[in-house]
């Protein structure tokens, strides 16, 4: 079997007819789709339940609710096909999307590891192109460790915010199954940014790639109660700890380019967090307060030494941040979401 097709479902019922329909309705056909359903209340688990009586191509894990990380995780070594992807479940994908990669797999004379695509946003009354960061191709491991690697978690821009040189998405990377199965994510407490882990840690084991603007998935940004509401959510939580000790640990070793990334990547992570909080409209003071609050559960600056800093260019806001002088942290963050503004 070519691939398996893994979609983790909680609470998405309105969205997850439209997905799996997408999914068989493929114009390859050697595959096989594991609904994993984390223990929703809503019609969930009897919508995957009537698409596995209809389709012998579908199988359905039940399971108690522990979070995305378990979802994916219940499906990957169940899995039979040689290649991995998912679909979230409020998402669909093309009908194309499987011949395309597997024929991009077919071209190739060697072993390929990942193919990496790209989707568009869907929003209620338009839809957004989502392009990779870097060049279209084939990439070997010399080409990877040459031009990709070296700003693959985090890459700053200069005199704007920073960015990733390849997305942390798994919705847009199917992977060989031996890959996922030896650096699938073993920490169910992290609950943000799930997905970057393990890809990225597959990516710095991978020896051929492909990368593509091939628009293939249908990102689906209709299903939140409020993008509003979501920015002024506090994201620095225990599970953001837990993220960036789980990727130092477990990415230690792959060279300095990487080992200086996982220090940026908690700065990033704090910086973005800030902003978002700022852009959503969120009182300068309870901002303030988010913050204080936030860094001490989730004890994120243990993870950034300021001797490996100098040339970051958010040093100034950490050593603010580390001296507790909250305010003016903020403030800092404040002036830049107005520069990036004026500048749009």
């Amino acid at each position: 079997m070519f691939f398996t097709v893994i979609v983790p479902i909680y609470n998405v019922e309105k969205y997850l007819e439209k997905c799996i329909d997408s999914i068989l309705n493929q114009t390859f056909t050697d595959f096989e789709v594991l609904l994993v359903d984390d223990g929703s209340t809503d019609r969930c688990p009897q919508i995957c339940d009537d698409f596995r009586r209809k389709d012998h191509r579908v199988r359905v894990i039940h399971k108690a609710n522990r979070g995305l990380v378990s979802a994916r995780n219940a499906g990957i070594f169940p899995a039979r096909g040689d290649y991995i992807t998912y679909v979230d479940g409020d998402d669909w994908i093309k009908p194309g999307l499987l011949q395309f990669v597997h024929d991009k797999i077919a071209e190739c004379p060697r072993r390929v590891d990942m193919v990496i695509f790209s989707a568009e946003k869907v929003f209620e009354d338009h839809t957004e192109l989502m392009d990779n960061q870097i060049a279209e191709g084939w990439y070997d491991r010399e080409r990877l460790e040459k031009e990709v690697f070296p700003h693959l978690i985090v890459k700053w821009k200069e005199g704007g915010p920073a960015v990733h040189m390849i997305e942390g998405f798994t919705w847009n990377k199917p992977c060989r199954r031996e890959l996922q199965q030896a650096y699938y994510v073993d920490d169910e407490r992290i609950r943000m940014f799930t997905d970057e882990p393990m890809t990225y840690e597959c990516l710095l084991n991978c020896q051929n790639v492909y990368i593509c603007n091939e628009p293939l998935y249908m990102y689906n940004q209709t299903n939140v109660n409020s993008i509003l509401a979501l920015g002024k959510k506090n994201y620095l939580t225990k599970s953001f700890g837990y993220l960036v000790a789980y990727m130092q640990k477990r990415m230690k070793g792959y060279g300095p380019d990487i080992e200086r990334q996982l220090i940026d990547y908690p700065v990033h992570l704090i910086t973005r967090t800030v902003k978002q909080m700022l852009k959503a409209g969120l009182p300068f003071r309870q901002t303030v307060n988010n913050v204080r609050k936030g860094l001490k559960e989730s004890r994120m600056l243990r993870y950034i030494p300021l001797t490996r800093m100098r040339k970051n260019p958010k040093l100034l806001f950490i050593l603010l941040l580390k001296l507790h002088l909250y305010a003016p942290a903020v403030l800092l963050c404040a002036i830049k979401v107005l520069e990036e503004k004026i500048k749009d």
